[in-house]
């Protein structure tokens, strides 16, 4: 009988001695997972230098942010006209990733020998749009040329001033209307600025443009006048090429952002 007590004696001393070493062993565990940091994201501690056609900016600024929440990337935006971001790379300025609102400039980086990667990325249109006064004197491209319409275009470093001027042109409206251009800014957002501030009767925009700002436009532009309007990107060699296709895929594979202020994908 006292042998059979100190048996079970024994195996009560085990199983609280195994049961402890378990409770041991899963604390370390815990320990181990709880002092560990997070995972180093794939390009943390990087700074993409991204030069962008100013009238890309709203949406892109939202691609920006879930790129450097994806990533752990630094993203330095330049918005300003194509030409002018065009002028600044031959120029030798920090670029990695550059998208221009006429794929000529695409061309132009190739032809100087910066291009590693280009991708044609967006679709657009040339729109006629009306300031609160001159909503009652332009519904339509003639009425531009009126005495006493005031217009406003963006200047030719500007694709869209290209464009405006192509259209123009085109239309057979460009000597009509030259007296009645009031001004020709750097950049689309700054037509849309004087068009919204009621400071000329009409401006030439691009229709993602107008639409982000709440305009309607009075006449979309056919494309036969302007010719096919295409966005494109350009990964800068010598830059931070890995990091530039990875951003460059992060907007393609956002490309719904773009298309909900109005332009189409490019197929």
């Amino acid at each position: 009988m006292k042998k059979t007590k100190k048996s079970i004696s024994f195996l009560t001393m085990l199983a609280l001695f195994v049961s402890l070493m378990a409770a041991a062993g899963c604390g370390n565990k815990e320990s181990t997972t709880s002092t560990a940091g997070p995972e180093k994201k794939a390009f943390e501690g990087q700074t993409l230098n991204l030069f962008a056609a100013a009238g890309l900016q709203k949406p892109m600024d939202q691609v920006i942010q879930s790129f450097k929440e994806e990533t752990g990337a630094q993203v330095a935006a330049n918005y300003s006209s194509s030409g002018g971001l065009y002028a600044q790379i031959e120029q030798g300025q920090p670029c990695d990733l550059y998208y221009s609102a006429d794929w000529m400039y695409i061309d132009k980086v190739k032809q100087i020998g910066k291009l590693a990667e280009g991708q044609k990325f967006l679709k657009d249109n040339l729109v006629l749009i009306a300031s609160e006064t001159g909503q009652s004197k332009v519904s339509k491209m003639d009425d531009l040329a009126k005495s006493g319409v005031t217009l406003v275009i963006a200047d030719p470093q500007a694709p869209v001033g290209v464009y405006a001027k192509k259209a123009l042109t085109s239309l057979g409206l460009w000597d009509k209307v030259s007296p009645n251009i009031k001004a020709q800014p750097s950049t689309v957002n700054q037509v849309i600025i004087m068009v919204k501030k009621d400071q000329v009767d009409a401006g030439l925009v691009f229709a993602s443009v107008a639409k982000a700002n709440g305009l309607q436009p009075r006449e979309v532009i056919d494309q036969k006048y302007t010719g096919e309007i295409v966005f494109g990107s350009a990964v800068i060699k010598g830059g931070q090429t890995e990091l530039a296709k990875a951003f460059a895929q992060h907007a393609l594979k956002n490309i719904n952002i773009f298309e909900q202020y109005g332009w189409e994908a490019y197929e």
